[in-house]
């Protein structure tokens, strides 16, 4: 299941790692230390100081969300509008899904052909989609 979290800008940066400038002006790289993607779906406003995230994993740096906070604008498909709520993000799950499933064409084509391993490797697709954008829940 996915969760909403909080997490900071800075905490993205640590989690996606970047180059950085240290404290006495040299660049350091800060590795990655998730091995996970995260679904932004809002900003911060104005300051973008924190991103709302989906995931389906904890980390330290993601503080878990039992609700939808105050201040923060939608950006995943902003075409959808800039409010963020617990239907919006269902739909943003399903979104992914479907965008994710092989096409329908390519299941039709074992059927055709009478391919049985064409067919579980189809299904196999599907249900890798699954488990990469499981459902929503608090």
């Amino acid at each position: 299941m996915f969760s909403l979290y909080i997490v900071k800008s800075i905490d993205l940066e640590k989690m996606y790692g970047r180059r950085a400038m240290n404290f006495i002006g040299s660049y350091e790289d800060w590795p990655r230390t998730v091995d996970f993607d995260l679904i932004m779906i809002g900003q911060k406003t104005p300051e973008a100081s924190s991103y709302l995230v989906l995931s389906p994993s904890e980390h330290e740096l993601l503080v878990k969300q039992t609700s939808i906070p105050e201040g923060y604008v939608f950006i995943f498909r902003q075409e959808w509008g800039l409010t963020i709520t617990e239907d919006i993000i269902h739909r943003v799950i399903e979104t992914l899904r479907a965008e994710a499933y092989p096409p329908i064409a390519d299941y039709l084509d074992a059927k055709v052909k009478g391919s049985a391993s064409q067919e579980k490797e189809y299904l196999a697709a599907c249900a890798a989609v699954k488990v990469k954008y499981p459902k929503f829940s608090w």
